[in-house]
């Protein structure tokens, strides 16, 4: 007869305490054991899979490198624009009198971008022109339908048209029609999506620099494959695309445009130069900067308008887009210019600094000498020309 030994509640209990803490015991060493190996691995391997990626470097196109070659065509005589009516003419003398009270002019510094960039091409007068390792194409005073590396990017929008090509209403002889569409598109600093509504020619050009003297306002729809499309009144070009700096500096943009000229640098307003009867509703709280000397316009008497000053680094791209438009139809005419702060340069008789134009690739003799014909006693500055376009 063999005899069995009975536990006792508070035994058993305390028998299957032992074993549960035995085994979360064994699990927690078994885990740590795991994660210490794991650790251990990953030191002794991981630094062997690791790639150091090198850094990009960026350089920007300087007048050294090898400039476009062109065709140059003859340019039509054409007239001047007509006159703006008398309420017109007085802004235009209120402009032009300089104020006593000194405007301070804002600065500020663009965000670092990222080095992507679009291509572009040229703006310039009647040529066509290409750059080794750049494409080419037929040229005008509205760019090229070649592209060209590192030039803008320019789409032509009739606000009178629908995008599916319906009429909308607009009546040329009020300003505020194309004012307050013009404003509308500028608010949005002239994205794509804010033309959405409004008929676009079917050509793309591409631009370098901005030079026109007064033209047909029918040459901006038809150089963008619009002729028969869109009539010479209420439309408007855009240029986008990304600008480097040639070296590390202050700059601002100085220029005009009949009727409509605005400049976006790194998204944000930094010149407002139109005809002086849109000027004022266009540029709103923009205030332009202070010119140094006399006005001496390329384009009549529409007054040169000086921009905000813009800290720029070498090799570091931004964002530009520029805006040019017309309003009644008749005469068109754009330039836009750029100076470098603590750049000497010289001055002409009426005390204007001549200022180089602005510029995203190296001008050939052929351009320069054509310029300074469509601008006659309107003089640039050749010798120190910086060059603002993206490898």
């Amino acid at each position: 007869m063999s005899l069995h030994a009975t536990p006792t509640d508070e035994a058993q209990y305390r028998l299957n305490a032992q074993r549960r803490n035995s085994t979360i015991s064994s699990i927690a060493i078994t885990l740590l054991a795991i994660a210490l190996t794991a650790l251990t691995l990953a030191y002794l391997i991981l630094p062997s899979l690791v790639r150091e990626n090198p850094p990009i470097v960026t350089y920007s196109r300087g007048a050294e490198n090898t400039e476009p070659a062109e065709q140059p065509r003859k340019q039509p005589s054409v007239s001047r624009k007509p006159s703006a009516p008398s309420s017109s003419a007085a802004r235009v003398i209120s402009v032009n009198t300089e104020s006593p009270v000194a405007i301070p002019v804002p600065e500020y510094t663009p965000s670092e971008a990222s080095v992507d960039f679009g291509n572009g091409n040229d703006f310039g007068d009647g040529w066509t022109g290409a750059s080794e390792g750049d494409g080419g194409g037929k040229g005008s005073g509205f760019g090229s339908d070649g592209e060209i590396r590192g030039a803008l990017k320019g789409c032509l929008y009739d606000f009178k048209q629908r995008s599916d090509g319906k009429p909308l209403p607009y009546q040329a002889d009020k300003r505020e029609e194309f004012v307050d569409k013009a404003v509308k598109v500028q608010r949005n600093r002239f994205e794509e999506n804010a033309f959405a509504r409004y008929f676009r020619a079917p050509k793309e050009l591409y631009l370098t620099h901005l030079a026109i003297p007064f033209s047909p306002a029918q040459t901006g729809p038809e150089y963008f494959g619009a002729k028969d499309q869109i009539k010479p009144t209420g439309w408007m070009a855009t240029y986008r695309g990304r600008i480097v700096a040639p070296e590390t500096g202050t700059y601002r943009l100085r220029g005009v445009g009949d009727d409509y000229l605005v400049v976006f640098v790194d998204r944000r307003l930094c010149l407002v130069g139109c005809w002086p009867d849109i000027q004022p509703a266009v540029a709103g709280r923009w205030d332009p900067g202070k010119p140094s000397g006399s006005l001496h316009s390329p384009l009549g008497t529409a007054p040169l308008v000086y921009g905000d000053w813009i800290n720029l680094k070498a090799g570091v791209p931004v964002d530009i887009a520029i805006g040019i438009g017309e309003r009644p139809g008749g005469m068109v005419g754009f330039v836009l210019e750029v100076e470098q702060k603590g750049v000497d340069h010289r001055t002409d008789a009426k005390g204007r600094k001549i200022l180089p134009l602005f510029t995203t690739h190296a001008f050939t003799e052929e351009q320069r000498k054509q310029i300074t014909t469509d601008f006659k006693d309107y003089e640039f500055d050749w010798s120190n020309v910086p060059v603002f376009g993206v490898k």
